[in-house]
């Protein structure tokens, strides 16, 4: 009669191979391919190629990772690294050995002087939590009329037309993302009195942008029939703030409707 309790089965050993695996001795391309999939630089940089000698070899030596620079505020704070992070993006850039064609993070008046002299070549630029004058970011930015997607988030307000000197300084631009960082009267503590960055003169011919978004403006009619006017391409319009208006009339409004997605402060102020 056969017994019926359970066969039990032993786990194979691991071989001897798998064992003795040696990981540091991986081919470089394996290893690049590997580490492009970590994200951004951060998880390389504290992470990866301190594995071994090897790792950090292979990590610094390859232009290629570098091609994108993108490193999380969030993280940051998380990885105690509230100071130093300059030297640590200014690194990531040079190991891009020029070939840096995208940047998003933390930046300040320092960090982006060397992002002009030494990422010349930008196409996708994301500066967060701005500490650079106003003065400097128009100069900054004419440093890269070849730009594609940027954007700037917390410029000083008021803000002296920036988003003019943005258009004229990168016409080829398709994304564009501006927030601004609204400044309180003195005396005054209310939401009420926000001195907002003001949306109200002609911008220049945009003939590829096809996404805007203005966070904290104050926006006229002529300001929104200007942008509509300019942009041809446009699919999304996001703007956040105030709207002055006087009358939204019928060829504004049909305007409007060319923009597939539109967002615009609902109420005025005026008066």
């Amino acid at each position: 009669m056969p017994s019926s309790s359970p066969r039990r089965y032993r786990a194979k050993p691991a071989s001897a191979g798998a064992a003795a695996r040696d990981w540091a001795a991986l081919p470089r391309d394996i290893l690049s391919a590997v580490f492009l999939r970590l994200g951004p630089c951060l998880e390389i940089m504290r992470g990866a190629e301190l594995a071994c000698a090897a790792w950090r070899r292979a990590a610094v030596e390859d232009p290629g990772l570098w091609r994108r620079v993108d490193i999380d505020v969030g993280a940051l704070a998380s990885a105690g690294l509230r100071k130093g992070w300059g030297a640590m993006l200014r690194a990531a850039v040079d190991r891009g050995a020029g070939r840096c064609e995208a940047f998003s993070g933390p930046c300040d008046q320092e960090l982006l002087l060397y992002l002009i002299e030494r990422a010349n070549s930008l196409k996708n630029l994301h500066l967060l939590c701005l500490d650079v004058p106003n003065e400097v970011l128009k100069v900054a930015v004419k440093k890269y009329p070849h730009l594609e997607d940027l954007e700037l988030k917390y410029v000083s307000s008021p803000s002296d037309d920036m988003l003019i000197s943005v258009c004229q300084a990168c016409p080829r631009l398709k994304k564009l993302k501006l927030t601004f960082s609204p400044c309180f009267d003195e005396g005054y503590g209310d939401d009420e009195q926000l001195v907002l960055d003001i949306i109200e003169q002609g911008i220049p011919m945009m003939s590829e942008l096809l996404s805007l978004q203005l966070f904290q403006c104050d926006l006229t009619t002529e300001g929104l029939a200007s942008i509509l006017d300019n942009c041809p391409l446009l699919e999304s319009l996001h703007i956040t703030g105030s709207f002055k208006y006087y009358e939204m009339d019928d060829e504004l409004q049909a305007k409007c409707t060319r923009v597939k997605n539109l967002t615009i402060p609902k109420y005025s102020i005026h008066g």
